[in-house]
């Protein structure tokens, strides 16, 4: 995945790079007319390429890791629902609950409320082990 980035500020060996966000149809609005509006993202990287304030950069995300994160964001709390519910139904059944649906529900958003409490532990990992996965390559004339 390559990406064009304009530079807002730099500060110690970082770089604070405004990255346009592709839309969902791909951007490309001169050939469907729907007039969608995809806002632009800020982004801190490591700028071991020395860009300036007001340089427009190439980005390339590396797409094992962006694969890995997308995986962690979206499976693990997915999977901690599921086996919430599963697990809330199953015990709320064997006790004899009448609306045991309804608490085997309600345990799942408890599950997923916990995810949640996994994927920051998991993000703060990956921030200090400084695992990004987007890097700037190159400045643009």
């Amino acid at each position: 995945m390559e990406q064009i980035g304009y530079v807002r500020r730099t500060f110690d060996d970082m770089a604070e790079v405004e990255v346009r966000r592709i839309s969902g149809c791909g951007g490309g609005c001169s050939s469907c007319g729907g007039g969608c509006n995809a806002p632009s993202i800020i982004v801190s990287l490591k700028n071991s390429i020395e860009a300036k304030e007001g340089d427009y950069v190439e980005i390339k995300g590396k797409a094992n890791k962006i694969i890995k994160y997308a995986l962690i964001v979206y499976m693990i709390p997915f999977a901690m629902l599921i086996l919430g519910i599963v697990l809330g139904m199953g015990l709320f059944k064997s006790k004899g609950v009448v609306n045991y649906e309804a608490y085997g529900f309600l345990s799942g958003l408890i599950f997923l409320i916990f995810s949640f409490l996994i994927v920051k532990k998991v993000d703060s990992s990956i921030q200090k082990k400084n695992e990004n996965a987007l890097e700037i390559v190159k400045i643009l004339d």
